[in-house]
This record gives C-alpha cells, sequence and structure tokens, in this order.
C-alpha cells in the first residue's frame, strides 16, 4: 500500500511528465496557435527538467524571432 504523500507525488509525475517527443511536438503547436493550460504547464515542467529541450525552445524562438524580422 502506498502511503498518501508518495501517492500524491506518483500522481504528480504522471499527470505533469511527457517524452522529448512530445515536449516537441507541444513546441512545434504553439507556433502555429495557444496551447490549452495543461499542455503549457506539462511543457515548462519538461523545459525546466530537461535542457536538450530547453535548447531546441531556444534555437525555435531564435528562428521564430529571425522570420519576424525578414518579413518587416
Amino acid at each position: 500500500m502506498v502511503c498518501g504523500a508518495a501517492w500524491e507525488l506518483s500522481v504528480l509525475k504522471k499527470l505533469t511528465h511527457i517524452t522529448c517527443r512530445h515536449a516537441h511536438e507541444l513546441l512545434s503547436e504553439r507556433m502555429d496557435h495557444p496551447l490549452p493550460l495543461i499542455a503549457r504547464v506539462r511543457l515548462q515542467i519538461h523545459l525546466r527538467a530537461c535542457h536538450l529541450c530547453a535548447r531546441v525552445d531556444q534555437q525555435m524562438d531564435f528562428m521564430r524571432k529571425a522570420v519576424r524580422r525578414l518579413g518587416q
């Protein structure tokens, strides 16, 4: 039997954990339209824990800004 705190932590991890592949999909989606709240939260938690995905996010942001500048 799992105690209350351990069970809550387990549920929280299941609710917030996403794979790197899913994070990349959300990063791409975010370029087209705002993400729902739960997706934004999951993505932010993942980006804080995964330096590789955070780097992809920075690169996508750089490209997005560069494309905007070209359009001006």
